[in-house]
């Protein structure tokens, strides 16, 4: 058995594998490499795959499968990767399955933080992805599918602070993970918050959802007293804008900036 690995050959060998959509035998690949060189082996590959090739593994195990990497991947190559998982969107899904789009991200996202207990691990992993432009879109996208739980608790962290708060009306799926941003990191929740609710300013105005057609028939909104949120479908636009331009995509129609132009 040899005592050293050469990363560069496996993440190459990895990668081959994923983009042929053998995304099964790349999973063996990281359990072998696991058992004869232990966990941090399985985080120096992850590490020295591309990103994109990294969304793309990560995001076949979305839903409850088990996955290795999924564990181990560290939070900075996480964060990176996060940037690639709209790359298979486009317009007309995002027009017409918000929704659908949306658990899709909810899935790879709450199954990367609460993968394991580790407390350090998950706040390691938010600050890291709240840390880009992409990460707080993503989540602020997550919590525009549950807005009127997201203001009720935004309010009660506000009144008695992150660590006191929590006690909701909601038992959405969305509220733990919100209270787990808040919680692990409360500059990276208040931009979050920013991003949802882009006219928000902190004791100037309050949290509100939009107004229904009926209550506002000229389309006014609220004004400057209340913020009101993006919508899920709009923040998935803006999710999808922010995608990453490749080497190789260059010389094709972009998949971030101007898809939508």
């Amino acid at each position: 058995m040899p005592d050293k690995i050469n990363y560069p050959a496996l993440s190459r060998q990895v990668t081959e594998m994923v983009l042929s959509g053998a995304t099964e035998h790349a999973e063996e690949a990281f359990n072998d490499t696991a058992e004869q060189f232990g966990d941090l082996a399985v985080s120096e590959v992850l590490e020295a795959m591309a990103p994109e090739v990294a969304s793309m593994h990560l995001a076949a195990f979305d839903g409850g499968k088990l996955s290795l990497a999924t564990l181990l991947i560290s939070p900075k190559a996480w964060a990176q990767s996060l940037a690639y998982f709209p790359a298979v969107w486009n317009i007309e899904q995002i027009e017409d399955e918000p929704e659908m789009l949306a658990e899709s991200l909810f899935a790879h996202i709450h199954g990367v933080l609460f993968a394991s207990d580790d407390l350090d691990r998950r706040t390691a992993l938010i600050h890291e992805a709240l840390s880009t432009d992409w990460g707080t879109t993503a989540f602020a996208t997550l919590l525009s599918t549950a807005i009127d739980d997201i203001i009720e608790l935004a309010n009660d962290i506000e009144a008695r602070g992150p660590h006191m708060a929590g006690q909701t009306t909601s038992d959405h799926d969305i509220i733990p993970l919100a209270q787990a941003i808040a919680r692990s990191d409360t500059d990276a929740w208040d931009r979050v918050l920013f991003e949802l609710f882009p006219d928000w300013q902190p004791g100037e105005n309050q949290l509100h959802v939009q107004p229904d057609e009926g209550d506002d028939p000229y389309g006014y909104g609220y004004g400057y007293e209340y913020a009101t949120p993006r919508s899920t479908q709009a923040l998935l636009i803006r999710l999808r804008k922010q995608v990453p331009v490749t080497g190789k995509q260059r010389n094709r129609p972009s998949m971030g900036e101007d898809i939508f132009a």
